[in-house]
């Protein structure tokens, strides 16, 4: 039996919750917390309206009767059936401990996936969508650390640090959390689709606090960063201009009482204005997954055999790019080498994986 079915058995009125879920998407979800508090079952205070707490707002009523007409509690209940989305409730027993104790966390939350990653050390990894070579390598060096040593990456599935976030957690062997801000039916942005899928398949999560149909309107981002936040001990800020709605995640975590940490930027660079601010205002700084390990008290994993130089022209490149990024002018300045041996050195490096162009012939070791 699946969850839907559990739920349906456990709880005779949870179908009207379901639809009073989707009917308030337009109205605004605190109508839920005045229906608790009114002492109206599910059902009541979806078939006797008048009854509500909010009866004298005639406006609000109108639209309510309005949404209602349209929809159907059995046939949503049905719904999430074909499209195989689960759900659980803030009154259930398997509903996410740490999202329960923030402040107005949603009260059903659509899911697909293993639920129960949730309940393992979660840490939020977010960042810009406009990123930059050292964003990006950042993000996959701290998310590569963090997966390897059991920690589950959760993210927004945004194009940019976010995706770039989930795909090293899966790389690494290790799971993921995606936080939609629209229903599961259709996964925002498109181009991700796949990363959803195997995001699934790979012994994660994807949640949302929507229902399905409802598209990715751009005022459901904010409120979608809270429950990131709110699933994680605390929220990593990799890359961030100072507009950055991952800013927001960061005031999320901070408001419900979780960790920040920040990855610092160059001082030139609008792309890291934003963590270097937070950096000021007293975020934790880090600059690897193990600082964050350090952090929590975390035991790390054994640490995979790193990649060994073949010849001494390959390690004395290894010397040279020990611990950071070079032109490749610098390298062959700091080798002391033939720039043809240097080039053609370098060029099988890359084809065995063991250095990487990162565009504009600047060269990192993997």
């Amino acid at each position: 039996m699946n969850k839907t079915a559990i739920l349906s058995t456990k709880r005779k009125d949870i179908k009207y919750l379901i639809a009073l879920d989707k009917a308030f998407v337009g109205i605004g979800k605190r109508r839920t917390a005045e229906i608790i508090s009114s002492g109206l079952s599910f059902e009541d205070a979806w078939l006797k309206h008048s009854k509500l707490s909010s009866q004298k707002n005639l406006s609000f009523l109108e639209k309510l009767n309005e949404e209602s007409a349209k929809i159907d509690p059995d046939e949503e209940m049905a719904r999430l059936e074909r499209l195989k989305i689960s759900f659980t409730t803030v009154f259930d027993e398997d509903y996410p401990a740490m999202l329960k104790e923030i402040f107005s966390p949603p009260t059903i939350l659509y899911y697909g996936g293993a639920l129960d990653v949730l309940s393992e050390n979660v840490l939020a990894i977010v960042g810009s969508r406009k990123f930059t070579n050292y964003g990006k390598e950042a993000t996959k060096k701290i998310v590569a650390e963090l997966a390897e040593a059991g920690i589950v990456i959760a993210s927004g599935m945004a194009l940019g640090i976010d995706t770039i976030a989930h795909e090293t957690a899966l790389k690494s062997g290790g799971k993921t959390v995606a936080v939609l801000g629209c229903g599961l039916n259709t996964p925002y942005p498109a181009t991700n689709a796949n990363l959803f899928k195997k995001i699934i398949e790979e012994g994660g999560l994807a949640v949302s606090e929507y229902p399905p149909g409802v598209p990715p309107l751009r005022q459901n981002f904010p409120a979608r960063n809270r429950i990131i936040a709110g699933v994680s001990l605390g929220s990593i800020i990799i890359e961030a201009n100072q507009r950055s709605g991952a800013l927001i995640t960061a005031r999320d975590a901070l408001e419900q009482n979780r960790d920040v940490f920040a990855v610092p930027g160059p001082i030139f660079h609008q792309s890291s204005s934003g963590t270097n601010q937070l950096l000021k205002m007293g975020a934790n700084l880090i600059t690897s997954g193990q600082d964050i390990l350090d952090f929590y008290g975390h035991k790390a994993k054994p640490k995979k055999a790193t990649t060994k130089p073949g010849n001494e022209t390959e390690e004395i490149i290894f010397k040279v790019l020990e611990g950071e990024e070079k032109h490749i002018d610098d390298i062959i300045k700091e080798s002391r080498k033939e720039s043809q041996l240097i080039i053609s050195t370098l060029t099988l490096m890359e084809i065995k994986g063991k250095v990487k162009n990162l565009g504009g012939m600047v060269y990192v070791l993997v």
